[in-house]
């Protein structure tokens, strides 16, 4: 009679766990707001507000989210780690495999596309943000390759698609600017550095503004390239990224 497997329950318990305490090391360090920087997915996406989303799938386990900025999601994530492997120790794997889902959809789906950027950007604009962000930017990156929230499969996009969603029709506007979808994030603080203000039409109107711009994206496009080589588990976010950015810089040198 076949016995049940103790050490790969053992061995998903303890992955589970460490993965547990990754997540609340990304929740303790990153604060709920960095001077003009909010961490919430819609207002680095801008185009998606994933409030009902979020709030169904956080009450299927009893969970409350304060709001939806990364530290409450990183908590949440946490927890739905730490309820996989009790679920592992109680030989519950359907429990088990349910919270691992659940953590998997909401990293990929709510939590690795927005705030690796963010995390990233933020990290180049405040030199004394720079540590703690780019860590928690990697202990994220980690994750996702362990979950494979995004992997580059060819074919896996629809057409006019990619993994953020669709790619037309492409603009160079203050909104879309604003937005990750053009290739990059944008924060007040790098906008202030460029042009000394922080309206975006100002900066596109103007010649040279608009061929730094066209350059920060260039910059951009290089170095989600470079991140999609290095982290397979999430390369097909990073790859969309760099074709996004890389038609942003086209746009904008094109005037």
């Amino acid at each position: 009679m076949p016995t049940r497997p103790e050490s790969s329950f053992s061995d998903a318990a303890s992955a589970a766990a460490h993965e547990a305490a990754s997540w609340l090391t990304i929740a303790d360090a990153v604060p709920s707001e960095w001077g003009d920087v909010v961490a919430g997915e819609s207002e680095v996406i801008r185009f998606h507000d994933p409030s009902s989303d979020l709030e169904r799938r956080a009450a299927r386990w009893s969970h409350r989210l304060p709001d939806h900025r990364l530290p409450s999601l990183a908590l949440f994530a946490a927890a739905l780690a730490h309820a996989e492997s009790e679920a592992w120790e109680r030989d519950e794997p359907h429990l088990a495999t349910q919270a691992y889902e659940d953590r998997r959809f909401l990293a990929g789906d709510r939590i690795v596309h927005w705030a690796v950027p963010w995390l990233d950007t933020v990290g180049r604009c405040y030199t004394d943000l720079r540590a703690v962000a780019h860590a928690a930017r990697n202990s994220l990156l980690e994750i996702a390759d362990h979950l494979r929230v995004a992997p580059d499969l060819d074919g896996a996009s629809a057409p006019g698609e990619d993994a953020y969603g669709p790619v037309a029709p492409h603009t160079t506007d203050g909104p879309a600017l604003r937005s990750l979808w053009s290739g990059t994030v944008l924060l007040d603080a790098t906008l202030r550095s460029m042009t000394g203000g922080t309206d975006v039409e100002a900066a596109i109107a103007d010649r040279d503004h608009r061929t730094d711009l066209s350059a920060l994206y260039w910059i951009a496009g290089g170095r989600w390239a470079g991140m999609a080589d290095r982290h397979p588990g999430s390369a097909a976010l990073w790859r969309s990224l760099a074709q996004r950015a890389d038609r942003t810089c086209v746009a904008l040198a094109a005037g």
